[in-house]
């Protein structure tokens, strides 16, 4: 049965498991410095994980973080065996509850060769931000 769940919480096993489904779905990058620390840092402060379980499986999450006035979309993933099953539009969903219980608006980046990434988001209301462009210093 799927169980879709907030948590703010992460320990070396979660990491480990979220690291897998991340590099199946390939959105995991090294230079992004997603470190166990890293997130838990993020969990300790303005960041929740909506986690998606098929029995004890994760098959999807989305790492939220906000600013106090927008909720920020990060790493939202469904395991390719599990996609197509609604799992992307519950969690999406769930994201978007946490936003209005916030009273803040959700932003998200998202790849423009990521059609149905694109179709999720459109079919719940994101819209194209135009005449922006997105940058980036990671050598910090």
């Amino acid at each position: 049965m799927l169980q879709i769940v907030r948590s703010r919480n992460i320990d070396e096993a979660l990491y480990r498991q979220l690291l897998a489904l991340w590099d199946a779905t390939s959105i995991s990058n090294p230079a992004r410095s997603d470190s166990l620390n890293a997130i838990a840092h993020s969990l300790e402060h303005t960041g929740t994980l909506i986690l998606a379980h098929e029995d004890s499986e994760l098959v999807g999450s989305i790492w939220l973080t906000h600013d106090y006035r927008r909720l920020y979309v990060h790493h939202m993933a469904v395991a390719p065996h599990f996609q197509n099953r609604g799992i992307g539009t519950r969690m999406l969903q769930e994201a978007l509850l946490l936003a209005s219980e916030l009273g803040y608006q959700a932003k998200l980046e998202v790849h423009t060769t990521n059609l149905n990434a694109m179709h999720l988001y459109k079919k719940h209301g994101f819209t194209e931000l135009t005449g922006y462009l997105t940058c980036i210093k990671r050598d910090i």
